[in-house]
C-alpha cells in the first residue's frame, strides 16, 4: 500500500512538472534576415562626365602649290558634358547604349615656312569646341561592379585657320567643318547605391577629316586640303539609375 501510494505520488509530482514546463515561455532564436537583392544593372540613367583629350591634327597642307609644310601637330585640351543611356541586364552579362554630347576646348597649333624660300612665317591651328558620340557597350556585372567595352560613332566640330604674319596676310582661311567618324574604349563603374554610380573611362576616337580652304588676299585663287583630328580620351563620371 506504502509503495503504491508512493508511485502515485511521483506520478503527480512528475506530470505537474511537465505541464509548468509547457507553461513557460519559450526563447526561440529569430530567424536570420533574409539575403539583400543582388543589385540590377537595367534601367534608363543619364549623367555628367569630365576629363581631358589629347590627339593629333593630320592635314594634306604640304600638298599645296604654295609650298606649306607641316601635315600633323598635337592637340589637347579639356572635355566635359552630359551622357544618356539605358542597359539590359542578363544574368552577368550587361547590354546597352548609350550617347553623350560635351563642350571641349581642344586645340592646337604649328608654324610653317610660306614660300619657296621660307620668306614668310605662318601658323595653321585647329580647335573643336564640342564633341559627341553614340554608342553601345557590353560588359559583365560583378554585382555591383561593372566592366565594360564601348564603341560606336563620334563626332565633332574642327576649326582650321591658316594665316601668314608677321609681314602681311598673303594667304589665309577658316572653316569649321562637322567630322564624323568613330570610337572605341573600355570602362568601369561602381553602384554606390541603387541610383547613384561612379565611372572611369578611356577611348579613343578618329573623327575623320573635311575640306578646307586657303585663298590668296584680298580677292585671289583658293586651294583647298583636307583636315581632321583624332584623341584618347579619359573621363570620370557620375550617373544616376532610375
Amino acid at each position: 500500500m506504502r509503495k503504491r501510494l508512493l508511485t502515485s505520488a511521483a506520478v503527480l509530482a512528475l506530470s505537474a512538472g511537465a505541464a509548468f514546463a509547457s507553461d513557460l515561455p519559450t526563447h526561440k532564436a529569430p530567424p536570420p534576415p533574409p539575403a539583400p537583392a543582388p543589385f540590377s544593372w537595367t534601367g534608363f540613367y543619364v549623367g555628367v562626365e569630365g576629363g581631358y583629350g589629347w590627339g593629333e591634327e593630320n592635314d594634306n597642307f604640304s600638298t599645296l602649290p604654295i609650298g606649306i609644310a607641316g601635315d600633323h601637330f598635337g592637340v589637347s585640351g579639356p572635355i566635359g558634358g552630359v551622357e544618356a543611356g539605358y542597359d539590359q541586364q542578363f544574368n552577368s552579362l550587361v547590354l546597352g547604349v548609350v550617347a553623350d554630347i560635351e563642350a571641349s576646348d581642344l586645340h592646337g597649333s604649328a608654324s610653317h615656312a610660306f614660300g619657296g624660300e621660307g620668306v614668310f612665317v605662318g601658323t595653321l591651328s585647329m580647335r573643336s569646341t564640342w564633341q559627341g558620340s553614340l554608342r553601345a557597350r557590353a560588359g559583365v556585372a560583378f554585382d555591383r561592379l561593372l566592366i565594360y567595352a564601348t564603341g560606336g560613332l563620334a563626332f565633332a566640330n574642327d576649326q582650321e585657320s591658316a594665316y601668314v604674319d608677321p609681314v602681311s596676310v598673303i594667304w589665309s582661311g577658316s572653316q569649321t567643318n562637322t567630322l564624323y567618324g568613330w570610337t572605341i574604349g573600355a570602362g568601369a563603374e561602381y553602384a554606390i547605391d541603387n541610383h547613384w554610380t561612379a565611372s572611369a573611362e578611356l577611348r579613343y576616337a578618329n573623327f575623320g577629316n573635311a575640306t578646307y580652304s586657303i585663298a590668296l588676299q584680298p580677292s585671289g585663287p583658293s586651294y583647298y586640303y583636307k583636315a581632321g583630328f583624332n584623341e584618347t580620351l579619359a573621363q570620370i563620371g557620375l550617373g544616376y539609375k532610375f
